[in-house]
């Protein structure tokens, strides 16, 4: 049943093919040549082997993607050419002279080859050579598939984007834009957006290097097929935070100056950090990325808290952020809502800034700590705070 199939099949074939291209293949005898061409079908005691302008049926089972020469008799039998009779059969490594040559990369995709051109080109055969890798494939092209007979690598995949083709690149992760396997990958030059498979991660901050097609558009895409196709490779070697760059881990010891909505300033570097809860005052041991706009927490921990800071009244410098404790003196309003408390300990003193927005009031008597910046109001050493949160009444 299975060789008559497949005679059904060789027989459609065969109708297919032009008159001329049937008789390019000239009988002969037991010792002479009468075809040379790659086998593109085996199975059930049959296979065709294909020249690159005609086929014969070999009443074989032979390997595909193989090149062979038959010697023998070849006749026509209802349009279609066939070895009768005695024959001899040879596997060769030779080219057949019809063959053509493909230049491209090699890509893989599950079970099934290319050679992209950037076009896919599928090939009935895989080659044994590394995925990525740009490559000239000499063979022959039927049906659908690319028949490889043989291969010349030419270089292994690099890191050069082209749209539509192979590229193999290190970077670092400096975050998400879209789900979690849609990571942007600084490559020490510029921001590529990698669309990794689908359920696969990698940590942000983490160096990786990855095998992928290229997708040139406004910006550089890249799409990996396989999650074997992505390496980690660990974290980069930190620098101190203030010389840390885009793509680089910065290590450091710093204070919290002013805290935002989802960031905090820090009295060691210009940029904001992110990923982490703190304090104004909170000094903080931090290993964070450079994502090129804020730094984001690797791992920072707290190694004091705001309230072991000294006490800074009696030593203020301008500008510089401290923590101030004493007694409320006396308070003044204003009608604007603005307000001043006199603070001291001891023979020290300082006027402690209440703009309405803190929402901060203030008695006389009153135990006050505060942390922010030292400054001056109306000639006289004060001390201004950013929020509500950083001044603490009574019992703090």
């Amino acid at each position: 049943m299975v060789q008559k199939k497949l005679l059904q099949v060789v027989l459609i074939v065969g109708a297919l093919l032009s008159a001329a291209a049937m008789y390019s293949v000239a009988p002969g005898d037991n010792g002479g040549e009468v075809f040379f061409g790659v086998c593109v079908k085996s199975g059930g005691g049959y296979s065709i082997l294909f020249n690159g302008s005609g086929t014969v049926l070999v009443p074989s089972n032979l390997e595909i993607g193989a090149v062979y020469r038959i010697r023998g008799k070849v006749e026509e039998r209802g349009g279609l050419l066939r070895v009768s009779g005695q024959y001899r059969i040879e596997k060769t490594d030779e080219i057949p002279p019809l063959a053509v040559s493909l230049k491209g990369a090699y890509w893989k995709k599950g079970e099934n080859a290319y050679v992209l051109t950037p076009d896919w080109v599928g090939l009935a055969t895989p080659l044994n050579i590394p995925k990525g890798a740009r490559v000239v494939v000499y063979g022959l092209e039927y049906g659908s598939k690319f028949y490889p007979v043989k291969y010349s690598v030419l270089k292994n995949a690099s890191g050069s984007f082209e749209d539509g083709m192979p590229v193999m690149f290190k970077g670092v992760v400096l975050g998400y834009f879209g789900a979690k396997n849609e990571v942007i990958v600084w490559n020490g030059k510029e921001k590529v957006y990698v669309y990794l498979p689908y359920n696969h991660s990698v940590g942000i901050g983490k160096t990786v290097e990855i095998l992928g097609r290229a997708r040139l558009t406004s910006r550089v895409n890249v799409y990996v097929d396989s999650s074997e196709d992505v390496r980690v490779l660990g974290y980069p070697e930190a620098v101190p935070i203030n010389e840390a760059s885009i793509g680089e881990i910065g290590e450091g010891i710093c204070t919290v100056v002013k805290t935002g909505k989802s960031d905090f300033t820090l009295n060691c570097t210009d940029l904001n950090l992110r990923g982490v809860r703190a304090r104004t005052g909170d000094t903080l041991k931090v290993k964070a990325l450079n994502t090129g706009s804020h730094l984001l927490c690797i791992d920072c921990t707290l190694v004091r808290p705001r309230e072991e800071l000294p006490n800074g009244i009696c030593n203020p410098k301008e500008g510089g952020f401290s923590k101030i404790q004493g007694k409320v003196e006396w308070v003044r309003l204003y009608k604007n809502g603005f307000g001043i408390a006199n603070v001291t300990n001891g023979s020290c003193w300082v006027l402690l800034k209440l703009p309405k927005s803190l929402g901060v009031s203030l008695r006389e008597g009153e135990q006050v700590t505060a942390y922010g910046f030292f400054t001056t109001y109306q000639g006289r050493t004060a001390f201004e705070v950013a929020s509500g949160d950083d001044v603490c009444s009574g019992n703090c």
